[in-house]
């Protein structure tokens, strides 16, 4: 029989022996730190994916989390690169680039996985109209990259008057230090913005589509 009483006490006393924090675990795995919390106290029992990536950062079994079967792994083993980024809406994208990010990424509790080489600001968002179609279409999950410039024909995350959108990115004039672009659809039912015309925050450069089939 599981003993469930003990979970808690061997993710805990795991976890400082790693010297992570409730908060660093919790980013590593893809959860929120409330969800860490809960395991340790035996509110809930990790499951799944998520008990399986609590195993790779503890650096133990999963039995041995979940009955105490088996010995710790003595050894470090190395943990993937895989990256939990926060899948937030399109108003919390608004922010992503001011000081109000740090609150967005602790009060995340959705995540989508990337092994691909991101940078800590990267982040995931759902397509939420039809202006991308055919490439893109509404309920498809995107992941922008705000550390990498956009090259003319990237899609891009754009905060456009308060408003954010997926648009393609195109260079109209580079005048100095300051570039003039527009951000056209792929849907031509939707509207072109100018960087001349409009006020423009370039959010974050399209890294990854992910498109999830209907149950």
């Amino acid at each position: 029989m599981m003993k469930k009483e003990f979970i808690g006490e061997r993710i805990r006393s795991r976890r400082k022996a790693l010297k992570l924090t409730q908060q660093a675990l919790a980013k590593g795995i893809g959860v929120s730190h409330v969800a860490v919390s809960q395991w340790e106290k035996e509110e809930t029992v990790p499951r799944g994916e998520n008990l399986l990536r609590l195993a790779e950062w503890l650096q133990c079994t999963a039995a041995w989390i979940m009955d105490g079967d088996g010995e710790v792994f003595a050894a470090p083993l190395a943990v993937s690169n895989v990256k939990a980024l926060p899948l937030i809406s399109l108003t919390q994208a608004a922010e992503w680039l001011h000081e109000q990010r740090l609150v967005i990424q602790q009060q995340a509790t959705r995540f989508v996985y990337s092994d691909y080489p991101l940078s800590e600001l990267a982040l995931g968002v759902t397509l939420e109209d039809g202006s991308m179609q055919p490439d893109y279409r509404p309920g498809d999950t995107l992941i922008f990259d705000p550390a990498v410039a956009p090259q003319p024909g990237d899609g891009v995350l754009a905060n456009v008057n308060g408003v954010v959108h997926v648009r393609i990115f195109r260079l109209v004039a580079q005048l100095h230090d300051e570039q003039c672009f527009s951000l056209r659809p792929l849907n031509e039912d939707f509207p072109t913005f100018s960087s001349s015309d409009h006020d423009v925050q370039l959010i974050g450069t399209l890294m990854e589509m992910r498109r999830y089939r209907a149950k």
